[in-house]
């Protein structure tokens, strides 16, 4: 991996928010929280020339920091959770799109393979862990489990239509965002686990990094014709 100045920076403020979450620092925890994604979007930007698919990679992240900004605000009120969702929810819709057109195939169609029941299986599992809780987020909750799930599943049907490197960075930060997500259900409508911020933001973080550089990877491969 190359190490640039912008990865550095990515890196640091990465750390320096995780480190905040453990030593218990909540002011510097919100201050980097809303530049995380601004700075591997940046990394994004600066790594790769352009094409028609950076925007989409572009839109992605700028969803996650809403995402993230909004839900700094979600202990001082629950609309807050609900926006925080929703923009979430866009960030998976684009990253859907993303799975779909970064091939070196016309094959875009949604066919079914035995790998998807694996996904299908861990949002139903996850999502019926959490149901007697959710109330009026039953629906929201069903909505984006759906998403997340077919999040996964494309990522995975990357397989063989992408190189090896792309297809692997891709599906395991689908898996990771995945994790991310469901340990921030459980802790919220299941039962608390320990240390619960710090393991969301770290898989999420790491989540997010691998489909950035996965999707890095397929961009470079493309233009160095494969």
């Amino acid at each position: 991996m190359k190490i640039s100045a912008t990865l550095v920076i990515f890196f640091t403020i990465s750390i320096g928010h995780l480190a905040a979450i453990a030593l218990q620092l909540p002011l510097f925890a919100e201050v980097t929280k809303p530049i995380l994604m601004i700075a591997l979007l940046v990394h994004f930007n600066q790594s790769v020339p352009k094409t028609a698919l950076n925007k989409f990679v572009n839109a992605a992240l700028i969803l996650s920091t809403l995402g993230d900004t909004l839900l700094i605000f979600n202990d001082q009120n629950p609309l807050f959770f609900m926006l925080g969702l929703g923009a979430f929810l866009l960030a998976h819709l684009v990253y859907i799109f993303l799975n779909l057109n970064l091939i070196n195939s016309e094959d875009r169609k949604l066919k079914f393979h035995w790998r998807d029941i694996l996904f299908a299986g861990f949002g139903l599992f996850m999502f019926r862990l959490v149901r007697p809780n959710l109330g009026e987020m039953f629906v929201p909750t069903l909505v984006y489990t759906v998403v997340i799930c077919i999040m996964g599943i494309t990522a995975a049907k990357r397989f063989g239509k992408a190189s090896k490197q792309s297809f692997t960075l891709v599906l395991f930060g689908a898996i990771t965002f995945m994790i991310s997500d469901s340990l921030l259900a459980i802790n919220k409508f299941y039962t608390p686990i320990d240390h619960a911020d710090l393991l969301i933001m770290a898989t999420y973080l790491t989540g997010q990094f691998l489909i950035i550089r996965g999707i890095m990877a397929f961009i470079l491969d493309f233009k160095k014709g494969f």
